[in-house]
């Protein structure tokens, strides 16, 4: 998830990308600008899912900058960080349609107890009743509540899978897991899936107890321990027969499954597939971050 914090101070700006940096909940990438037209061009070309922005600033306010984004977006999450007390002050941010309102200084606690229900709303946005466009015919993907089903028996009764808007390739999506399934007899690939980091750590935790520590350094310093990798592996299997050939009536198998630190064309090219060859997934159990998970069929 990304958040952009807009402050003239640079000494401000450190101390709030330290904060979310450590925030536990998801990892969040953080870029920063230091008046609002700096932050203008970084709305258009990075399309931040929160904003962060100090009132007073050289040229323009946060304020105008609040003004501009409504303006554009009612939806964007929007939280005024300020030297600035008075109750006047306060309400007319708020009237202007800021999310929250937090004066200098704070405490870490201060700010993240702010973000936590807005990303936990922004989770909550990405869900769809049921699979977007349906899938082209021949392809061997299940159905979301058919590989659920299939998951709570063979894993964990807490698993919760849920279709969620289809999913664009960017910096979030890295590490990831790279699953890719085959035919038993030809070797051939059919299937294709990705789990980010959240989804392989919700599957790993579901097959054995891995222990917080090592979930939290696998999220925020791209390190995954072989036993999560290994519990991961293990859920996938287990549930592989899911993905059916249509001609031959056989399942596949999971014939290799790969840690991503790094970006690649391949990868980028698999979150271009078009709609009605994908599945786009949450991948959720009580007191983990959602992850997600793509398959697409080959």
């Amino acid at each position: 998830m990304k958040v952009l914090v807009v402050d003239d101070s640079l000494a401000t700006r450190e101390i709030i990308k330290r904060t979310l940096q450590q925030f536990e909940y998801r990892k969040l990438f953080v870029r920063c600008a230091q008046n609002v037209s700096e932050a203008m061009k970084l709305l258009e070309s990075w399309q931040p899912d929160i904003v962060l922005t100090d009132w007073y600033m050289p040229e323009q306010t946060g304020l105008e900058l609040l003004a501009a984004i409504r303006s554009n977006d009612t939806e964007l999450p929007v939280g005024v960080i300020s030297t600035i007390d008075e109750k006047e002050k306060i309400l007319e941010a708020q009237s202007a349609g800021c999310n929250f309102f937090l004066s200098k200084p704070f405490t870490d606690k201060q700010l993240t107890t702010q973000l936590q229900p807005i990303v936990e709303a922004l989770e909550q946005q990405e869900f769809l009743t049921e699979q977007a466009v349906p899938l082209k015919e021949g392809l061997p993907l299940p159905k979301t509540e058919q590989l659920e089903r299939l998951m709570k028996k063979n894993i964990s009764e807490d698993l919760i899978l849920r279709p969620i808007k289809a999913q664009q390739f960017d910096e979030s999506k890295l590490p990831s897991v790279m699953a890719v399934y085959a035919e038993r007899s030809t070797q051939k690939i059919r299937v294709i899936m990705v789990l980010d980091i959240y989804a392989v750590c919700v599957l790993a935790s579901s097959c054995q107890i891995i222990d917080k520590a090592e979930a939290l350094k696998a999220i925020h310093h791209n390190e995954v321990h072989p036993d999560i990798m290994k519990a991961c592996k293990e859920a996938l299997d287990k549930t592989a027969y899911a993905f059916l050939d249509n001609q031959s009536r056989m399942s596949l198998y999971v014939r290799s499954c790969k840690f991503v630190s790094q970006t690649h064309p391949k990868i980028e090219q698999i979150y271009n597939y078009p709609l009605n060859s994908r599945i786009d997934l949450s991948c959720e159990r009580e007191g983990m971050a959602q992850g997600k998970v793509l398959i697409v069929g080959v």
